[in-house]
């Protein structure tokens, strides 16, 4: 098959539905399998609601760690929910989206988030004095103010275009019967938001994680670094080669001809990171020989150790990736 670099949905031409047609419960396999047949035009998608995310996260907080952890109360609420067979809604949640978690102390944050004990302390006292959490000895209260700053309505609308993606792919290779458009996803999850977002967050908290430590631990600078990437890879999008492999795929990033760096101030505009902060991490990564800065002063990623590591979780992403969006499914259509 084909695979097609797509620049958004609106790109793809898709049939209206039939109707009355009994939905297909789909394995992670073939989620897997679909996604390794059309790597890029699913890949390409998936980088930029990564990078959306990153930018909507520090621009909240101004501090990724912070948002790491409400992010993580959150996700640890939803479990709960979950676990004693609760649903709520998007707007039954955020009637009143205050919450008490009796269970969370600092060491299992710090733990949970790859935080020292000194930072997780440091970083929740912040999000005491902002007004976001409330500590009363050993139970966390999330606050209004932190339902105002997380409510996710655009991480919704852009999963919802990935899962509408793979939809249309399934039904192109008559795996399935009907596809369904975004708006179908951005309606069923918005009805089953807790259940549902106990799955993404669970992930999604993983996911920048342990591309966190290939980072030095230090979130803005795979902030950075992930940005240049970013730059990298959407012109290699541009490039509208529809011959790449997963495996292949890393290469032809770093191989594009005539590819063009960025400078300091566009990742300071890009990030919301400050320029001051933005040159002091580049030049860690130009000591780590991750990146390379040419006569223009504009920066590449080149092929050191954190991209050669970050390509293995590049990797294993496709599998994880296919799990949640196959959990997920299963909610949306057999629940």
């Amino acid at each position: 098959m084909n695979n097609k670099i797509i620049s958004s949905l609106s790109d793809v031409t898709i049939p209206k539905n039939e109707t009355g047609i009994v939905p297909t419960k789909i394995s992670e396999k073939k989620i897997y399998d679909i996604y390794c047949n059309n790597y890029d035009s699913i890949h390409y998608l998936f980088i930029e609601f990564q990078f959306n995310w990153l930018q909507q996260a520090y621009k909240s907080l101004k501090d990724l760690d912070k948002y790491n952890i409400l992010v993580y109360l959150y996700k640890e609420n939803f479990v709960e929910l979950s676990e004693v067979f609760k649903v709520k809604s998007l707007s039954e949640f955020y009637i009143n989206p205050r919450f008490d978690l009796d269970k969370i102390n600092i060491i299992q944050i710090s733990q949970k988030l790859r935080l020292s004990k000194e930072t997780a302390r440091r970083k929740i006292l912040e999000l005491q004095e902002e007004g976001i959490l409330l500590k009363n000895k050993k139970k966390i209260s999330v606050t209004l103010k932190a339902g105002l700053l997380q409510k996710p309505e655009n991480t919704i609308n852009s999963f919802s275009k990935i899962l509408q993606y793979v939809s249309w792919l399934l039904y192109k290779e008559k795996e399935v019967k009907k596809y369904y458009e975004k708006d179908f996803f951005v309606k069923k999850i918005k009805n089953r938001f807790t259940q549902i977002l106990a799955i993404f967050l669970d992930y999604q908290i993983d996911y920048l994680l342990v591309r966190k430590v290939l980072a030095n631990n230090d979130s803005e600078l795979f902030f950075i670094a992930g940005c240049l990437m970013y730059n990298q890879i959407m012109f290699l999008k541009k490039t509208e080669n529809k011959k790449h492999y997963q495996k292949e795929w890393i290469d032809e990033v770093f191989n594009i001809g005539n590819k063009k760096g960025i400078n300091a101030m566009t990742i300071s505009d890009l990030t919301g990171i400050p320029r001051p902060t933005v040159i002091r991490k580049l030049k860690i990564l130009s000591k780590q020989n991750d990146i390379f800065k040419d006569e223009n002063n504009l920066y590449y990623m080149t092929k050191g150790k954190f991209v050669s590591d970050l390509n293995k979780l590049r990797l294993n992403n496709i599998k994880e990736l296919s799990s949640t969006i196959s959990r997920i499914n299963n909610i949306i259509f057999f629940s």
